[in-house]
C-alpha cells in the first residue's frame, strides 16, 4: 500500500522543434492583460483551439499536433494527446522531440516499457536531446532495478551536462543516489540546489529526506517543517514528516501530523493508515479502530490496513476471532506479509489454536529467518502442540544463528526447565536475562528454575524483578507470593495472593461486563 512515488518534480514538456524557426531579431512583442494573468488551463485551452484551427485547414500538420497534444497534457487529457502525438511521430518520424514527447505520455498512460523505448528512439535521432535524457532517466528510476538505476543516473548527469540550469534533473538524481545508498553523492547535489535554489521548498525537502537517511531525525524534522511552511500542499513532506516522528517513536507528533493530513486528504489511504497507526500507538485504541475502518473504506484491499485492524481487535482480548478474520483477509490479498503472517499466529496463540498457529509462525519465519520472536513464539507453540522435539531444534537452531539471542535462549531455558533439566535451563535462563534485564519472561522463567531448585530467596528476587517490569501479570505475583511464603514471609506473601485476586476480579469485570 504504502508505496509513494520517489518525488514530485514539475511537468516536463517539449518545445516546438520549429520555435528556433521563428526566432527573429525583433525584441518580443509585450504580451496582453489575457495573456499575463491567464490561469496555465486557460493558456492550455487556448493554444488547443489554435492548434484545431490549423488542423481544420491541413489534418496533416505535424507542429500543430504536437502543439495539440501538449495544451491537451496541460489539460490532464493523456490519451487524447497520445492519439495527436502519435500521428505527429507517424507523419515525422525523424523529428526528435516528437519521439520525446510520445514517451512523455505513454509514461502518463502508465506504459512504462513503451515510454522508455519512445525517448530512447528519440535520443538516437539526436544524442543531445536534453528532454529526452531526462525523460529516460526519470522512467529508468521508476523500473527500481539497479542497473536501470545506474543507466538512469548516467542520464541525468547527461541531462546536466547538456543543460546544468535543469534543477529538475537534480532531483531525481538525488532520488537514484539515495536509492543507491550513495550519500555523498546525493549530498553533492542537495549543496548545488541549496546554493542555486535557496528558497525552494522541495530542497527543505530532499536534504530532510537525506537527513533520514544519515538517521539525523532532528535535523530530518526540523528540514521537513521548513518545507510544509513554504508549501503547506506539500503532502509528501507531512506524509515523511510524520514518519520521521514514527522512527523516533515521539507517536503524540506523529498522531498530530497525520490528523492534519488526514484532514487535507480526505481520499488518502496511506495518510488515514498512519493516522491510524500513530493513534494506536498513543492508545487511542477506539479512535485508531474508526481510522483503520476508513483506510479500508478507501480501499478494501489495503493489506496494510488489514494487519493493523486485526492487531487493534487483539488488543482488546474479545474480539480474537475477528481479529483472526482480519488478518487472514490480509494475507489473501498478499500471503508474502510478514506482519500478517507472524500476528495471525499470535492471535491463534491466544486462541489455544497450536496447531494453526504454528502454520502461521511458519510462514512468517520463512518470510523472515531474522526475526528471533517469530522463531520463538515457533518454537512455544510446537511445545505446546506436543511437539517438544521440534521446538528445541527450534530453539537451537536461533542460537545457533546467534548465540545471544535472548529470545533463543529463553525458549531453551524454559523447555528445559518443562523437560527437568534445571542445571542446563539456569545456565540459559541467566544468559537471557543478562543479555535483557528487561525481559519479563526470562525473570520468571528464571524464577520458576530457582523455586525448583528450592533457591528460594533467589526466586524471589527473580518474581520481584519481574512484577515490577509488568506489574499486571498475575502469575508473577503468585509464583512471588509462593516463593514468600516458603521462606516464612506470610504477611508479604498474603499480599501478593491480594494482587492477584484484585489483578483477576479486574480482568473478570473488564471481559465480561454486567
Amino acid at each position: 500500500m504504502v508505496n509513494r512515488s520517489i518525488l514530485s518534480v514539475a511537468l516536463a514538456l517539449v518545445c516546438l522543434s520549429t520555435c528556433s524557426t521563428f526566432v527573429t531579431a525583433q525584441q518580443p512583442r509585450e504580451r496582453s492583460h489575457v495573456e499575463r494573468f491567464s490561469t496555465p488551463e486557460v493558456k492550455a485551452e487556448r493554444e488547443e483551439i489554435a492548434a484545431n484551427e490549423k488542423l481544420t485547414v491541413n489534418p496533416n500538420d505535424d507542429q500543430a499536433l504536437n502543439t495539440r497534444a501538449i495544451a491537451r497534457i496541460r489539460l490532464g487529457r493523456y490519451q487524447e494527446a497520445y492519439e495527436d502525438v502519435r500521428r505527429a511521430v507517424e507523419l515525422k518520424p525523424a523529428n526528435p522531440d516528437f519521439q520525446a514527447n510520445l514517451g512523455y505520455v505513454l509514461w502518463k498512460l502508465g506504459r512504462l516499457n513503451e515510454a522508455i523505448n519512445a525517448e530512447r528512439a528519440a535520443l538516437k535521432l539526436d544524442d543531445k536531446n536534453t528532454i529526452a535524457h531526462y525523460q529516460l532517466g526519470r522512467f529508468l528510476l521508476r523500473v527500481g532495478q539497479e542497473k536501470d538505476l545506474n543507466e538512469a543516473i548516467a542520464e541525468l548527469r547527461k541531462t546536466l551536462q547538456l543543460d546544468p540550469r535543469q534543477y529538475e534533473a537534480r532531483f531525481e538524481l538525488i532520488a537514484g543516489y539515495r536509492e543507491l545508498g550513495n550519500l555523498a553523492e546525493a549530498a553533492a547535489q542537495v549543496d548545488v540546489l541549496q546554493d542555486s535554489r535557496p528558497t525552494d521548498p522541495r530542497v527543505f525537502y530532499v536534504t530532510a529526506l537525506l537527513d533520514t537517511d544519515r538517521k539525523d531525525l532532528n535535523a530530518a524534522v526540523k528540514n521537513f517543517n521548513e518545507a510544509i511552511s513554504r508549501d503547506p500542499t506539500m503532502y509528501a513532506a507531512w506524509q515523511d514528516l510524520g514518519i520521521a516522528y514514527i522512527k523516533a517513536n515521539h507517536w503524540p507528533d506523529a498522531a498530530n501530523t497525520f490528523a492534519e493530513l488526514a484532514k487535507r486528504q480526505p481520499a488518502s489511504v496511506e495518510a488515514a493508515y498512519f493516522y491510524a497507526l500513530a493513534l494506536f500507538n498513543t492508545e487511542k485504541t477506539a479512535e485508531a479502530e474508526s481510522e483503520v475502518r476508513r483506510a479500508l473504506r478507501l480501499d478494501a484491499g489495503a493489506v496494510e490496513a488489514h494487519t493493523l485492524l486485526g492487531i487493534i481487535l487483539a488488543s482488546r482480548g474479545n474480539a480474537n476471532s475477528e481479529a483472526a478474520d482480519a488478518l487472514s483477509q490480509a494475507i489473501a490479498l498478499n500471503p508474502n506479509s510478514f506482519d500478517a503472517q507472524f500476528y495471525l499466529g499470535r492471535v491463534q496463540y491466544a486462541m489455544k489454536d497450536y496447531a494453526n498457529a504454528a502454520k502461521s509462525f511458519r510462514a512468517a519465519v520463512k518470510l523472515n529467518r531474522q526475526h528471533a520472536e517469530a522463531r520463538f513464539f515457533l518454537g512455544t507453540t510446537l511445545e505446546l502442540a506436543g511437539d517438544s522435539n521440534a521446538a528445541m531444534a527450534e530453539y537451537q537452531s536461533l542460537i545457533k544463528d546467534d548465540p545471544n539471542s535472548v529470545m533463543g535462549q529463553l525458549g531453551l531455558g524454559a523447555l528445559l526447565v518443562k523437560q527437568g533439566k534445571i542445571d542446563e535451563a539456569l545456565t540459559a535462563l541467566q544468559h537471557a536475562v543478562g543479555l535483557d534485564p528487561k525481559e519479563f519472561e526470562a525473570h520468571w522463567a528464571l524464577g520458576r528454575a530457582l523455586a525448583l531448585k528450592e533457591r528460594y530467596a533467589d526466586a524471589a528476587q527473580s518474581f520481584q524483578t519481574a512484577v515490577s517490569l509488568e506489574p499486571n501479570r498475575s502469575d508473577a505475583h503468585y509464583q512471588l507470593g509462593l516463593a514468600l511464603r516458603r521462606l516464612g514471609r506470610t504477611e508479604d506473601a498474603n499480599r501478593e495472593f491480594a494482587i492477584v485476586e484484585r489483578i483477576n476480579k479486574d480482568f473478570r469485570n473488564t471481559t465480561y461486563p454486567k
